[in-house]
Parts: structure tokens; C-alpha cells; sequence
């Protein structure tokens, strides 16, 4: 029998290779295209700017696509120069226009290829609306975490938190801004976390820190340009790779997965599109593991209910996913005093290097738990921040370059549950790959916004205490928190799946990725999809 794993992000590789660690023979379908090598990977960033033939290209873009208009609603954005987000211009994409504007790769590794690296575990708080606890997924986190590389502190005031996560990397050094926030922080930790529920400390990302190591990180100040030493985890080159040492693996690139051919309750095989030749073609398939990302596996979905029997009588309605979730993001930029006038620190880790946790009870309606990270400014573009500055362009430029060393951005994420009318549907597209448009239906209730404003409002007076002075609070517009979920979640129906990932609709089918989660808690989501990929590869009949 042969196991067909479709997506080779996070989701898809870890349930490949669990998979074959049973024994199984595994095909992994993606469309699998890869960027081009990162240039001068002995370069930092700074230096980049030297040695580039056009560094204004490499780092603006061709037509300055990098620069961000006024009206963009963004502080921060992935540079032209990488290329595993898929354009909307792209003949594949297969979203209609719409409010909600996801971000998706057809890239080898998937999102995980430019992902942020912040690695977590969620706990019995976060699984509240799920119909599994924690000890459900704790065999799998230990798993997730003997696979990848994960650096951060044993032990400080958030450990309790993230109770299936195993540091087994050094914590990225911290600048002189991280230092004197989590110092001012540690000196009255009580108040903080009394008053405001604030917790603050190191970040645990999933990056190689340990100096022994060929690919450990070496503070380039490169990682959204592309890591140059594969320190940062990218399923592509990590695990992906471990599954081609397995004689019965075989890896499929080139096809874009449409749908499934289903008869009987049960999938009898794959339609895919092949990117090289043009052509549209259907192979038998035995066992399907869905791992596309939410989104794309939810689309899958749809198209095979399309032609079943039980959608064409009536008996099932198939023309909505159940749910689509995403994490809401609200960016609030802040001047740290403390660190006015100190000097510019170069060959900086990129990402954040600090986390918060917002913590309070909200009688059962929300965890407890609110993630932020916390990003002191390094090597990154800065001009969406500069016009952030309350005053006029050429003020806020001279000022922004003497006050560049204190400035910071707290990024907040808020979680998401299935809301009524929420999820995806089909729409007749003729020019498009698919013969469709996916159109993403989404909105969030007006009782969320009270709660969202809570939470800010407390993480704002915190870092007033902690001597910063923050500004504004950009909403991050729908679909941009990256953290899809819910489209085939656990649940009861035909639109959704058992507690271990199996679908109710058809019985040869496992959803191994995000569109199974029933809730979307409000921390990083990467480490936990590995570990229900995991789990459901584990605990599959095949």
C-alpha cells in the first residue's frame, strides 16, 4: 500500500516521515518550486550593499515592489527578493478578490520556507474548544521537538506556558535594547504580571545557535532575506531531506494538486495538474494525507465533494467548508527611552528575540493566553515605521536615524474560533488552473473587538511602566496573521474529521495539517501542526 501525502511544508513532510518510520512506502505530491540560491552567503547584511551588483534591486526591487505605500497597512514586508509567497499576478493562484488576503506558497517546504521561526507548544488552556487535551499530543511534541532544532532559555517565567517544547539550542544573543526591556521587566516582574497579566522573556525559535554546529546561525542579519546557512528550520531542507534516505520514498514535484476522485465513501484517486507538460491527469491512490496548508486543503476538499454522490442527491451539503480561522495581528510601535542615543549594534539575529504572554482568564470565552513578540529594530526596511512617526515625512526621517536604537514594534495575535457563515467556497473561473476561484469567506464578531482592546490596552500600560513610549496600533488587515486554520475541522458531519484526523466523508482520507483544528489559540502555530502531523501519521489505519 502506498500512503500519498499531499504538501510538503511542515504539515506534510513530518507526516512523510512518520510514515516511513512505520514502514510505509510514501509519495509526497507537491508543485515543489525552489528559489534561487541566496547570494554571497558570506556576506552580512550590511555588507551586501557592497558586494551586490545591484544591491537596490536585491533589496527595493526591480520596480521598488518592496517599498510599502502610506495607505498599505503594514510596518513590515517579505522582500522581492524571495521568492516562495505566491503573487497574486501568478497564474496559479487561485483566490477571488476579496477582503480576507491570504498569503500561500507552491514553494518546496511551503510557508515554513520564510517563516518567522518562533517555536511553541500549545497547553490544556489553548485546546479548550478541541475535543483532544494536551496529553493527546504530548507523545507527538516530544517527537516534533527530537527533529528540530529549537534555541531559547531552560528556564524563565514563561516555561510553564509551553509545557510539550524542549530547548535544545543556546537563546540568540539579545541586544542592548532586548537586554534593558527584560531587565526593567525582571526587576518588577510581580507588578507586571499582576497588574497588566504580563510575562515577558527570551524567545524560542527553531534556529541552530550552537557554535559547534556547521550550520549554526551566525548573526548575518539575513534571515527574511533568506538564511544563507540553513540555521533557521525549513521543512525543505530538514526533513524533507531525512525522507529521501528512505528507499520506499519517492518525492513528486511539478503538480498542483485539484481534487480527489471519490466513489462510495472512500477516495480512489488523485487529480492533479502537471506543471510541466500542461496537463490535467488522475492516478489511483490507496491512503491520502491532506497537508496543502488550511486553505489549499480546504479548497481540495470542496472540489472532490463536487462530483460525489451524496452532495449531487442532496444528502450532503457541499458547497462550504465548514469554518476558516486566522489569527488577528495588531503591530503597536514604541520608543524604548532607556536606549536613546546608544550606538548601532550590527550582525543582529533578524527575527524578534523576545516573546510576551498576555495572561488572564476570560471565563472559558478565550484562553487565557495571548502571544506577542517583541521586535527591537536591526536589519530590516524601516521606512513604513518612519511614516509611522507622528510627525511629517522629513521630521520623522532625521528623527527616526538619532532614535533608531530605542525604537521596537510589539507584534499581538489574537486567536480565532469557527464563527457562523465563516469558511470557503467555489466560484466558476474559467481562466483559472483550477476551473475556479477559492472565495474566502470571513468575519469577526463584534465582541471580539471589546476583548482585542482589553488586551492591548494592558500591554501598552506595561510597556509604559517598563519606560517605553508606544504609538498607534495597526491592524493587520483579514488573512494577514499567516495562521490558517478550521476549514475541515475536528468535529461531527461530513464536512469534517475525528479526533485523529480521519475524515467523516470519506474513509481512506487523513487531514494532517492546520484545516483540522477545531480552535486557533494565539501562539505560534508551526510546531503544533508538526506535532498533529505526527500524531495523525501515527495513528492511522494503513
Amino acid at each position: 500500500m502506498t500512503c500519498v501525502v499531499i504538501g510538503s511544508g511542515p504539515s506534510g513532510t513530518q507526516t512523510a516521515l512518520t510514515l516511513l518510520k512505520r514502514g510505509k512506502r510514501v509519495e509526497l505530491w507537491d508543485v515543489g518550486r525552489k528559489e534561487s540560491p541566496f547570494p554571497n552567503p558570506e556576506a552580512t547584511f550590511h555588507e551586501l550593499k557592497s558586494v551586490l551588483q545591484d544591491p537596490q534591486e536585491y533589496f527595493l526591487g526591480r520596480n521598488f515592489e518592496t517599498l510599502l505605500p502610506p495607505d498599505a497597512g503594514e510596518l513590515f514586508r517579505y522582500p522581492s527578493a524571495r521568492s516562495f509567497l505566491l503573487e497574486e499576478s501568478d497564474t496559479a493562484w487561485p483566490f477571488a478578490t476579496g477582503l480576507f488576503r491570504p498569503f500561500i506558497s507552491l514553494a518546496q517546504g511551503g510557508l515554513a520556507a520564510g517563516w518567522g521561526a518562533n517555536a511553541l507548544s500549545y497547553d490544556e488552556d489553548d485546546l479548550q474548544d478541541w475535543p483532544i487535551h494536551f496529553s493527546d499530543l504530548s507523545d507527538a511534541y516530544a517527537e516534533t521537538f527530537r527533529r528540530i532544532a529549537v534555541a531559547g532559555p531552560q528556564e524563565d517565567d514563561l516555561s510553564s506556558f509551553f509545557p510539550g517544547l524542549r530547548i535544545t539550542q543556546p537563546a540568540v544573543h539579545l541586544s542592548l535594547h532586548d537586554q534593558t526591556l527584560l531587565k526593567t521587566y525582571q526587576n518588577r516582574r510581580g507588578r507586571f504580571q499582576k497588574k497588566w497579566g504580563l510575562h515577558l522573556g527570551q524567545a524560542r525559535l527553531a534556529v541552530v545557535n550552537d557554535s559547534h554546529s556547521t550550520n549554526a546561525c551566525r548573526y548575518c542579519g539575513r534571515c527574511l532575506w533568506g538564511c544563507p546557512y540553513s540555521a533557521l528550520y525549513n521543512p525543505a531542507q530538514v526533513t524533507l531531506m531525512e525522507c529521501q534516505k528512505y528507499p520506499h520514498f519517492s518525492y513528486k514535484g511539478d503538480r498542483l494538486v485539484l481534487s480527489m476522485e471519490v466513489s462510495q465513501g472512500k477516495v480512489t484517486g488523485v487529480r492533479y495538474r502537471d506543471m510541466l507538460a500542461g496537463e490535467e491527469r488522475v492516478e489511483p491512490c490507496e491512503r491520502v494525507f491532506l497537508a496543502a496548508g488550511a486553505l489549499q486543503s480546504g479548497a481540495i476538499f470542496l472540489r472532490s465533494l463536487k462530483n460525489d454522490e451524496r452532495v449531487l442527491s442532496g444528502q450532503i451539503r457541499g458547497t462550504r467548508t465548514h469554518s476558516v480561522m486566522d489569527t488577528r495581528v495588531i503591530k503597536i510601535p514604541y520608543l524604548q527611552l532607556r536606549s536613546v542615543g546608544n550606538g548601532e549594534e550590527s550582525n543582529q539575529f533578524q527575527l524578534n528575540r523576545l516573546i510576551l504572554a498576555h495572561r488572564k482568564s476570560w471565563d472559558g470565552a478565550w484562553p487565557s493566553h495571548i502571544h506577542g513578540e517583541v521586535l527591537s529594530l536591526n536589519t530590516l526596511l524601516y521606512h513604513p515605521l518612519v511614516e509611522s512617526i507622528p510627525l511629517g515625512s522629513r521630521a520623522s526621517l532625521k528623527l527616526f536615524f538619532h532614535l533608531k536604537p530605542a525604537l521596537g514594534v510589539i507584534s499581538l495575535f489574537f486567536p480565532d474560533k469557527q464563527w457562523k457563515d465563516n469558511g470557503l467556497s467555489l466560484e466558476t473561473a474559467p481562466d483559472s488552473l483550477t476551473g475556479d476561484r477559492v472565495r474566502v469567506h470571513y468575519q469577526e464578531p463584534d465582541k471580539k473587538e471589546e476583548y482585542i482592546r482589553n488586551v492591548v490596552q494592558d500591554v501598552r500600560s506595561a510597556f509604559v511602566r517598563m519606560g517605553c513610549i508606544p504609538w498607534g496600533g495597526l491592524k493587520g488587515r483579514p488573512g494577514a496573521g499567516i495562521h490558517y486554520a478550521g476549514t475541515i475541522p475536528m468535529g461531527e458531519g461530513p464536512l469534517c474529521v475525528d479526533t485523529r484526523g480521519r475524515s467523516h466523508a470519506f474513509e481512506n482520507l487523513y487531514v494532517a495539517d492546520g484545516a483540522a483544528f477545531p480552535s486557533l489559540p494565539s501562539k505560534s502555530i508551526t510546531t503544533t501542526l508538526m506535532a498533529h502531523a505526527i500524531r495523525v501519521a501515527t495513528l492511522a489505519q494503513v
